[in-house]
């Protein structure tokens, strides 16, 4: 089958409409989120488009291509891409159409590619994996698949706060009792609160965690309707608690959430977490991705998200393509030793 392939020769209105048609559409494939990452990192940013015979985009992504200098390799990195899944739930692309992805960077633009598809590891999940490596992506086994907790949220609210467990449901009732005001927005001043309490939870709690301007900076930019939702909660006309997240294809993913010493004596994370799910359920979404979850490591906000009634979830992990052998055996070896001291 003939594909009609488009490089970086996308504006971004029509981006933005050929990737509402997907289901796995998500703020780490849109212009504004890459854009920023590029540019924090020192990094370019390439965009594809793949049509099939018909005219239909069958598949498309942001690149991000870094260039490492001490090993002479340039490597392009899909974050949560690329974009496969139809709003029906079923794959839109097949190996021609990710051969022909991989065609387009591998040995001209990149020396590696990696592609970390935003796929649960279930029956659609595996079909997806079959159909990377027909088209010649080899799973990285070094890298750690993303852990998650999956919450359906397309149900009534009622049934929503059954799932809840009772020591979750019994904090959330202290929250709600004392008068706690929630607010939910997108404009800046919620961005500047994020920022502030997000940053004195990472220092009180002494962890490494995230820069918020890598969501704050696209934020401005995001269009309307891909804007990410902010959540605060006041207690006595202060901000004690924060809760971010994003709706976009079917799924609302959590990305950053925070609370101050008044906050935790209060328990209005629980409320703000709630109020998160509703957000959800009225967004029109289907699930709500909770954010990545490690039981080993981080026991404490596991055990705080597997009181939502959510049902644990991994992602099917990253694939590579590589330009030659050579820079198969080198990638590996570097990308191995690098995931070590990482982790």
């Amino acid at each position: 089958m003939p594909y009609e392939v488009i490089v970086d020769n996308i504006n971004r209105e029509e981006w933005e409409r050929y990737a509402r048609e997907f289901a796995d559409y998500n703020i780490y494939q849109t212009q504004a989120y890459q854009g920023n990452r590029a540019e924090m990192d020192n990094q370019e940013v390439s965009r594809i488009v793949i049509r099939d015979e018909n005219g239909k985009v069958v598949t498309m992504c942001h690149v991000r291509i870094k260039h490492i200098k001490l090993l002479t390799l340039k490597i392009g990195y899909v974050q949560w891409g690329p974009l496969v899944r139809g709003r029906d739930g079923t794959l839109k692309c097949s190996s021609p159409a990710l051969k022909a992805l991989r065609k387009a960077y591998v040995g001209t633009k990149v020396d590696v590619l990696r592609v970390v598809p935003n796929a649960c590891n279930d029956e659609e999940g595996r079909t997806l994996v079959r159909i990377l490596r027909a088209a010649g992506f080899a799973h990285a086994s070094s890298i750690k698949p993303y852990r998650t907790l999956m919450l359906p949220v397309n149900v009534s609210e009622e049934e929503l706060r059954k799932r809840l467990s009772k020591s979750f449901l019994r904090n959330l009732k202290k929250a709600e009792k004392l008068g706690i005001e929630v607010r939910e927005g997108r404009g800046n001043k919620l961005c500047n609160i994020l920022e502030e309490l997000y940053l004195a939870s990472r220092k009180r709690k002494s962890f490494r965690g995230i820069n918020p301007q890598e969501f704050i900076e696209p934020q401005l930019n995001l269009s309307a309707a891909e804007k990410m939702n902010i959540i605060v909660a006041y207690y006595q006309g202060e901000p004690i608690a924060v809760l971010l997240m994003s709706n976009l294809g079917d799924v609302s993913v959590n990305l950053l959430a925070a609370s101050n010493e008044q906050g935790l004596l209060c328990g209005s994370s629980y409320l703000v977490w709630y109020k998160s799910v509703i957000a959800a359920r009225r967004a029109g979404m289907k699930l709500y991705d909770l954010g990545g979850i490690d039981p080993d490591i981080n026991p404490t906000v596991y055990q705080f998200k597997s009181r939502m009634g959510g049902e644990e979830c991994f992602h099917i992990g990253a694939f590579d393509a590589y330009s030659s052998s050579r820079v198969k055996i080198i990638w590996r070896i570097c990308d191995k030793i690098y995931q070590y001291i990482k982790r």
